[in-house]
């Protein structure tokens, strides 16, 4: 029973960004339909990451991240878009020691992850944006001192296969249709209860994680319909 009540809270928090991630799909599903007008995105890029409390600090993890998404104007220049993302976190530390305890440490955590986020553009050339994602663990793999920890699985229970995260977004047209991000994300929940040694006074604290990463992305727009500014203007024809 004391589990239960310690993970009260966050299965109830879970449930409640559940239903409005469905909610908000379901919006975005509409307003597409009604009207008929929707962007497609093609998204490649890299991750930079780091795991607050895991004691391994700086953005020294780089993984993939890449997908597609579709955005739907709602209201002059503001829109919704929603991705599907395949997404590699985690983080890195280098070997610190000249022995077989070297103290390096990696950790590798893929996610799928669904972004929602509302979106203004200026002048069809910049956007900014913000949102939360849904993330679903796929993969995770853990190496200590370069030794895989076995004990450490998609199944183990260490980690939470669920990972909500809010995000703010900036883009900038540098081609046509082609789009330079980049993305400030951070977990709203913990991913992680651990015990972790304080790299400070050496004693053992449990500690809380949480995914923490900027993205860098080329955006390719599918089906955008922009103003042509180079075409002249035409003088009205007097009847």
């Amino acid at each position: 029973m004391l589990v239960i009540a310690k993970d009260y809270p966050r299965i109830h928090m879970k449930k409640h960004l559940m239903r409005l991630s469905f909610i908000l799909l379901f919006a975005v599903a509409s307003l597409t339909g009604f009207s008929q007008i929707f962007k497609g995105e093609a998204i490649v890029g890299m991750n930079v990451s780091q795991v607050d409390g895991d004691e391994t600090y700086g953005y020294h993890k780089a993984g993939f991240q890449g997908g597609v998404g579709v955005v739907a104007p709602i209201y002059k220049n503001w829109s919704l878009s929603l991705e599907t993302l395949y997404s590699q976190k985690g983080s890195k530390l280098k070997p610190q020691f000249y022995d077989s305890l070297d103290g390096s440490y990696h950790l590798k955590l893929d996610y799928a992850v669904v972004p929602f986020m509302i979106q203004y553009t200026d002048k069809e050339n910049v956007s900014a944006g913000v949102g939360v994602s849904w993330g679903r663990l796929v993969n995770v793999d853990e190496f200590k001192n370069g030794y895989r920890v076995d004990s450490v699985t998609l199944t183990s229970g260490v980690f939470d296969r669920d990972d909500w995260s809010a995000f703010g977004d900036v883009r900038v047209r540098v081609y046509k249709n082609l789009i330079l991000n980049m993305r400030y994300e951070h977990s709203i929940d913990k991913i992680a209860t651990r015990t972790v040694i304080d790299s400070q006074g050496g004693a053992p604290n449990e500690r809380d994680f949480y995914n923490v990463l900027w993205s860098f992305r080329l955006i390719y727009m599918i089906n955008e319909k922009r103003t042509d500014r180079s075409e002249p203007k035409r003088a009205p024809i007097n009847e």
